[in-house]
């Protein structure tokens, strides 16, 4: 069965542009919209893009677009070119499971289709660093936290239940290494102890 994709954008070139990438893909069902409609059957859709920036007209209000995240969030996958880190948040918390920037490449794209189709979440590398970026006086500030790429890896793994051991087995490294990541990330992140670590995962949406 194919997995049955609804992109939601007012702009030709985002909305056909995205249309003739995932069109490409045999297991996949494209239909696309210029805006949400109270009429659409979201519920049929299996992943659903949309930019909640865009300027949406018609039927479409703003609480309509906070519905379709709370009734479908587990669907909704925002591609945007928004770097606001507190606006990121509040559409994670609404329920949002994947997040792109429109700098990623087409194979973040198509991952992000598969992963959310089969109920996961995806987040862009640039958005994770976003996220994990401990904020200081400035609340807009989107400035990455200093974590490596390995650093970040392992925050995912952690946030997903993964054991140190387990950690160590699959990105084929020691214990000891892996420990001593997961001190230098709560350093980094200000963080205190492996349930605040979690808790933060949770926060930030790495985790349910």
């Amino acid at each position: 069965m194919k997995t049955s994709v609804l992109i939601v954008d007012p702009q030709f070139l985002t909305r056909n542009g995205l249309f003739h990438l995932l069109d490409n893909v045999d297991q996949l069902e494209i239909e696309m919209t210029e805006e949400l409609c109270e009429d659409i059957d979201y519920a049929q859709f299996d992943v659903i893009i949309a930019d909640y920036l865009k300027p949406y007209t018609g039927l479409v209000k703003k609480d309509f677009s906070k519905m379709l995240l709370r009734e479908y969030g587990n669907k909704v996958l925002i591609i945007s070119a928004d770097y606001n880190k507190r606006r990121i948040k509040e559409v994670i918390s609404a329920g949002a499971s994947g997040y792109l920037t429109k700098d990623c490449i087409p194979d973040e794209i198509l991952s992000a289709v598969e992963m959310i189709s089969k109920g996961n979440r995806f987040y862009c590398n640039k958005v994770l660093e976003m996220l994990t970026h401990v904020e200081g006086n400035d609340p807009n500030d989107c400035a990455p936290a200093n974590l490596s790429e390995r650093e970040i890896e392992i925050l995912k793994l952690i946030a997903n239940g993964s054991s140190s051991l387990k950690i160590a087995d699959q990105l084929h490294i020691s214990v000891h290494t892996v420990n001593s990541h997961r001190k230098n990330i709560l350093k980094k992140l200000k963080l205190k102890s492996p349930t605040q670590l979690v808790a933060y995962a949770h926060e930030i949406g790495l985790i349910n």
